[in-house]
């Protein structure tokens, strides 16, 4: 092994190790023509012994240079580049690579960083190790084993005597290095990922048994590895809970009415009473998990047409209409709904889909929201099942014609007619009934979606029949007048219903479960052992296909092979290899490093959110975060590595790394991104994201472990592992570095604001990680932590609402923003920028 090292690091020059397998008759082969063949080293500027104060190390890595040295016969004398030197030249700084097989030590004075450099020839590259074309395996490999180790001490007049002597020295002394090495790594690898990605832990989703069954494992696992994981009363577990479902609750509890004035009497001793329509659970209305639970009493009702403010085509239902503390009643889609020569086009527009719609409605203060499906979008879905209806009975028709034409059927002819006619009747009589079921449904309980924190803002969907009634008794017109003159004129036609109210109740319950994120802690020595280094690796998955999954409709078991169980193999495996680093050298890393599964990435980040929030170090010594996402599917030899601007020097290490690991790497500087190191970007923290790349089982039930690049994963993790041994056991801290978030160009209209959203956040308010630098959101005051509850006129709840409110502003405009900073309501000014 070679191993370019300093113990005491320079804050400008990372820590180097490597190692590599040679060929078995190397050694031999040079020690037969040796004599003669070696001369001096060039001496140091310094004037002192290229090996001052190094180590020899009997191993592989010997003979490895020995068979370089001996490939150049008769060139004179090994040539090193002169570099810039301290008058104290540090002793070999070990890594887990210069223990494991045996090292020589290239001294500090040395700048020699290829093969070239030694004055040798490239085609020696595939026996001999060097720090640019490798024909060999990476630093860290599992179980390490000890060598003997000689020491040089200076010599007197620089001359490399000592060098050779300890090279043959070493090479009398030398065991090769075992392929299984790399194999036994890969072997344990690979049984990490099997079981994660196997179908007895459920695609690991958050309400499925097989994620705490995951969290237990990988808690085990971080014990067995020497990792301290009595961190949380005892445990590694760090709980917490979130909202993963919401179900209906007791008809009792959801009911409504309509209430209009008192209805005339036949003489003046009856008492009146007012008038009611009482609508039916499940049969007239519905009521719909967008929303949330309240009790509610004579709420005013307004019809507010298709529930669409959009200032760019002039267009406001809710222009010169309160609707606070009302109940709105909203058409579904769009005016002019299929019309290709709708403003709106004739597909669905942003303003056709619930979300907007309801958000809408609650910016504008509103109580309650009845959805209702349009006239339009009923005669299209009875159209088509129609058309599905009379395909079948043609079948039916061409069947009996074909029996028919048969001049003497046999009993097994006729048998077999008959079963297909009682087939095909069949299917007419269920298409039949699907028509029936298009005229005017109630909507499915989770058809809106489920709702986003706004608990006292309840969301039902209810029939057009029901609806008449109601407008019919209140405007004196059918629903069907109403939207037929939204559609021809465009011109809204919002109205109180003057005298009606409405009374009912919602109660929808929200299941919320424990989670738990995965902590590990390698602690660190010396001076800066108080501050952290953090490695992630996000552990959930979809589970049967949750929200988030390529088909949400396909059931199966959506096991996540790459991601993340590639990403958490790793994990483990870099636990491992720094622990055995520590044993081999004798020492401890110089700082904390800090190993976390997260949970709840697929959910929105939850888990790495909700470690910043309840960092167990403190956030303000975290100096590095290094995250693992989706790292088993290497594809010609091709690593993508997000987060290389994010601190000064972090796109130099890569680059200076991947001489010892050769990936195809693709650098991205971006802080930002899908995936847990963007919670720790967002606090300032540097970060860097590995990623082997997109592939097109991603997301879907096919992610399994047969397609796992075993060997890649191996050499991503190894990267990573020496990543860290460079950032721990350099004297100056990452020094963060700004940068922009990743857009993309939308072609619309909506201007830029810059916040970074928290999805971890439960209460009401759109809850924000930090805005991104220069943004306008940076600019107008916002910070980490904040919840935005108000934006211009428009009450916020959640991310939605916030979307939702900034369509309605331009480029330029002042919007006062109103965010809860701990117990306080601050109001800020943003002046917002063109869109991104």
């Amino acid at each position: 092994m070679l191993a370019y090292a300093r113990s005491r690091p320079d804050p400008g020059f990372w820590t180097y190790t490597h190692r590599c397998r040679i060929r078995e008759n190397s050694a031999t082969a040079w020690m037969q023509r040796v004599p003669g063949e070696v001369s001096r080293l060039a001496p140091s500027r310094r004037g002192s012994s290229p090996f001052a104060g190094g180590q020899m190390v009997g191993g592989a890595g010997a003979r490895c240079l020995a068979r370089a040295t001996a490939s150049r016969a008769g060139a004179g004398r090994i040539a090193t580049r002169r570099r810039r030197v301290k008058s104290e030249i540090a002793p070999l700084s070990w890594s887990p690579a210069t223990a494991a097989i045996g090292a020589i030590a290239v001294p500090s004075s040395c700048n020699a960083r290829r093969l070239d450099d030694f004055g040798l020839p490239a085609e020696n590259s595939q026996d001999c190790c060097h720090f640019l074309r490798l024909s060999c395996t990476s630093p860290y490999l599992s179980p390490p084993v000890s060598r003997p180790t000689l020491a040089l001490a200076p010599h007197p007049n620089r001359r490399p005597l000592a060098m050779l002597t300890a090279l043959l020295l070493a090479l009398l002394v030398a065991t090769p290095l075992a392929a299984e090495d790399a194999a036994s790594v890969e072997a344990r690898m690979s049984g990490v990922v099997e079981f994660l990605a196997s179908d007895e832990l459920e695609g690991r989703g958050i309400d499925t048994a097989g994620l705490p069954r995951a969290a237990r494992y990988l808690a085990e696992e971080f014990e067995a590895a020497g990792l301290e994981t009595a961190l949380y009363d005892g445990s590694p577990l760090q709980k917490f809970t979130i909202t993963t479902s919401a179900k209906l609750g007791p008809a009792a509890e959801n009911h409504l009415a309509f209430v209009g004035p008192p209805a005339e009497v036949a003489s003046p001793q009856e008492a009146p009473t007012k008038t009611e329509i009482v609508l039916q659970l499940e049969r007239d209305f519905r009521t719909m998990a967008a929303g949330g639970s309240a009790q509610l009493e004579d709420v005013p009702l307004v019809f507010v047409g298709y529930g669409i403010t959009a200032p760019d085509m002039e267009y406001d239902d809710y222009a010169d209409i309160d609707v606070e503390g009302k109940a709105v009643i909203v058409l579904r889609h769009q005016p002019r709904w299929g019309d290709p020569h709708s403003p709106f086009g004739s597909g669905p527009s942003r303003h056709a889909f619930f979300r907007t719609k309801i958000s809408n409605a609650f910016e504008h203060g509103a109580k309650a929201v009845l959805l209702c499906t349009t006239a339009a979008e009923i005669d299209r879905q009875v159209a088509q099942h129609q058309e599905r209806w009379q395909v079948a009975v043609d079948r039916l028709a061409q069947t009996n014609a074909e029996f028919k034409a048969i001049e003497n059927p046999t009993a097994e002819q006729l048998a077999e007619h008959i079963e297909r006619v009682r087939r095909q009747a069949q299917l007419i009589q269920e298409f039949a009934e699907r028509i029936e079921e298009q005229r005017d449904p109630v909507l499915a309980f989770h058809r809106a979606g489920e709702g986003g924190n706004r608990e006292g803002t309840p969301v039902f969907h209810v029939r057009r029949a029901v609806l008449d009634e109601l407008f019919e008794a209140s405007l004196g017109r059918s629903l069907d007048q109403l939207e037929e003159d939204l559609d021809k004129t465009l011109r809204p036609n919002s109205q109180e219903l003057k005298g009606w109210s409405l009374r009912g109740e919602a109660t929808i319950e929200r299941r919320r479960v424990e989670v738990s994120n995965v902590v590990g802690v390698l602690e660190g020595e010396g001076p800066l052992a108080d501050e952290t280094i953090v490695i992630g690796a996000h552990y959930d998955h979809l589970g049967r296909g949750e929200s988030g999954a390529f088909d949400p409709e396909n059931r199966e078991i959506h096991n996540g092979a790459d991601d993340n169980s590639s990403g958490v193999a790793a994990l483990l495996e870099i636990a491992r290899q720094l622990v055995a680093h520590e044993q081999l050298a004798g020492r401890k890393l110089a700082r904390r490093v800090v190993f976390i599964a997260f949970t709840g990435e697929e959910r929105g980040l939850l888990g790495s959110a909700h470690y910043i929030q309840n960092p167990l170090f403190p956030l303000e010594k975290t100096v590095a975060m290094l995250n693992l996402d989706m790292v088993g599917r290497l594809t010609d030899n091709k690593l993508i590595v997000h987060g290389t601007g994010t601190a000064k020097r972090f796109d130099e290490l890569v680059d200076r790394l991947n001489v010892i690991h050769e990936f195809e790497i693709t650098k991205s500087p971006s802080g930002f991104g899908p995936s847990d190191h963007a919670s720790f970007y967002a606090r300032q923290i540097p970060a860097l994201h590995f990623f082997t790349g997109a592939h097109r089982d991603y997301h879907r039930p096919s992610d399994d472990f047969d397609k796992i690049n075993v060997p890649g994963m191996r050499r991503v993790a190894l990267m990573v592992a020496d990543m860290a041994v460079a950032i721990s056991d350099n004297e100056s801290r990452p020094e963060y570095l700004a940068t922009q978030q990743p857009t993309r160009r939308r072609g619309g209209t909506r201007p830029y604001f810059g916040s970074i959203p928290d999805f971890a956040g439960d209460k009401e308010g759109y809850a924000i990680s930090g805005a991104s630098p220069g943004s306008p959101a940076a600019r107008g005051g916002l910070e980490a932590g904040d919840v935005i509850i108000r934006f211009g006129d428009s009450r916020i709840a959640n991310l939605e609402d916030f979307d939702s409110a900034l369509r309605k502003y331009k480029s330029g405009d002042t919007v006062k923003v109103v965010v809860r900073r701990g117990d306080d309501d601050v109001t800020l000014e943003v002046t917002l920028d063109p869109p991104r």
